[in-house]
């Protein structure tokens, strides 16, 4: 299919690249997934890859995937969009996209892929904070926090690595929440946590007393009680921020409650004088150069455009790839999603019957892809779902329509699973399950590179 791709950076890699523009990623960033079950189905991460990889071996395996497939002569670099727009014509839907140099080129459709840590979510509070204030997704460098008194606000996965930061280079190390989470650790029984089928329901009350045992009560320590289920949140995998609260290393704080010049108050009525507030509260999901008009995101019911968060309802000619927020890591669920992109584009052409039907489909009911699991339903995690049954509503699309396999391979094997329910009837240390077609491979970013 004949195509054009543009991307604001400078290569491939998206976040991954650091010095991206709007990039949110930092030294001390990992996955947090395991290498093993991370990589696309073709083409594994590497063997000697640790098993969380740091940043820079992310975006080198993206580059080196990139590579081997030839992707990046297909893009025009340092390239950001202004604006995207639909248009009405004759041949009818088109849309207009402008660039930030001022150049307009009209499309027959658009695949919007700026991926959703893009447009900072920011809270307002009563008063006015006269300290440095900014989003997390501008911070890089551990080195931004020396000599100074620290607040990070929130307590996702990039809100702890921050904080571990924080605790370790600032002079005073604040995180304010306002509410309780569950921290898991990144191995249990010695293998990494996702290798076990946690995405079954009957699991999570138990794991819940596991986590109690495992972890502790975090409410004991100032987070204050979880206000969900394990697993009805995206999970935060670290281990280190427990430590260095429990050696008083980093302060817990519950919600701000008000400012005054650098003076922090919070709703328990105790308050901190902070020199540097870094807000680690997440982002908003809006496809940036999309008004929202003609792309609501992160909306429910009739007011969510994106059937299966890919497929626009009311303009055929818009995709969006990336905004479902899969419960497990993978990029082979990227490949299943793009697979389906694909092959539905194609068919405008290919098979028409078959593209009005997919519309049919489209244009109805969304699909349950939750698993049997009550996610956790607040803005900025409506668009939750359960990776297994996408997986597997995937697989009955492509069976269903007869869509072809092309980002993922045809004799792919997905993962096995520890069973959680049976390990956690005897837990005990547990030997890492097969990886299916993901087996890693002596392989280094250059091999692909060089040809």
């Amino acid at each position: 299919m004949p195509f054009e791709a543009v991307e604001a950076g400078d290569q491939v890699g998206g976040l991954w690249n650091m010095d991206n523009p709007g990039s949110g990623i930092y030294e001390s960033a990992h996955f947090i997934s395991s290498s093993a079950r991370s990589g696309w189905a073709d083409l594994p991460m590497p063997d000697h890859y640790p098993v969380y990889p740091r940043w820079w071996e992310v975006r080198d395996y993206i580059h080196g995937w990139a590579a081997h497939h030839r992707l990046a002569e297909h893009y025009e670099f340092a390239t950001p969009v202004a604006r995207a727009e639909p248009v009405e014509t004759e041949e009818g839907e088109r849309w207009d996209v402008r660039l930030v140099g001022g150049d307009v080129r009209r499309y027959r459709g658009v695949i919007a892929c700026p991926g959703f840590q893009r447009v900072p979510q920011i809270p307002e509070y009563p008063g006015e904070f006269t300290g440095e204030a900014r989003h997390s997704h501008t911070y890089k460098v551990a080195g931004e926090l020396e000599g100074k008194r620290v607040l990070v606000v929130g307590a996702g996965n990039s809100a702890v690595d921050i904080a571990v930061d924080a605790a370790i280079a600032a002079d005073r190390a604040m995180i304010s929440t306002r509410r309780g989470y569950w921290f898991f650790p990144k191995l249990v029984g010695g293998v990494p946590f996702d290798c076990f089928g946690f995405n079954t329901v009957s699991s999570q009350d138990r794991l819940a007393e596991f986590l109690n045992l495992h972890v502790g009560d975090v409410a004991e320590i100032g987070f204050g009680p979880p206000d969900h289920a394990p697993l009805s949140h995206h999970p935060i995998l670290n281990d280190q921020v427990l430590h260095h609260i429990a050696h008083g290393d980093l302060i817990t704080r519950p919600e701000i409650d008000r400012f005054e010049g650098n003076t922090v108050h919070f709703t328990d009525g105790t308050s901190d004088e902070v020199d540097l507030l870094l807000w680690a509260t997440g982002y908003q999901d809006r496809v940036p150069f999309i008004a929202d008009e003609h792309c609501r995101v992160s909306s429910v019911d009739a007011d969510n455009d994106l059937w299966l968060w890919m497929f626009h309802r009311r303009h055929p000619q818009l995709m969006v790839l990336g905004p479902a927020n899969l419960a497990a890591g993978g990029y082979w669920g990227l490949a299943l999603a793009a697979d389906l992109i694909a092959n539905h584009v194609r068919d405008q052409e290919s098979d028409r019957d078959r593209w009005k039907r997919f519309r049919e489909l489209i244009e109805g009911p969304e699909p349950d892809l939750s698993g049997g699991f009550a996610y956790y339903q607040k803005p900025g995690h409506l668009n939750y779902v359960n990776a297994a049954a996408l997986d597997a509503y995937g697989a009955e699309l492509a069976d269903r329509f007869g869509f072809e396999p092309l980002a993922t391979p045809a004799d792919f094997e997905p993962p096995e699973l520890i069973d959680i329910d049976e390990w956690l009837d005897r837990p005990h240390p547990v030997a890492p399950p097969s990886h299916g077609s993901l087996q890693p491979i002596p392989w280094r970013p250059e091999g692909p590179v060089d040809g």
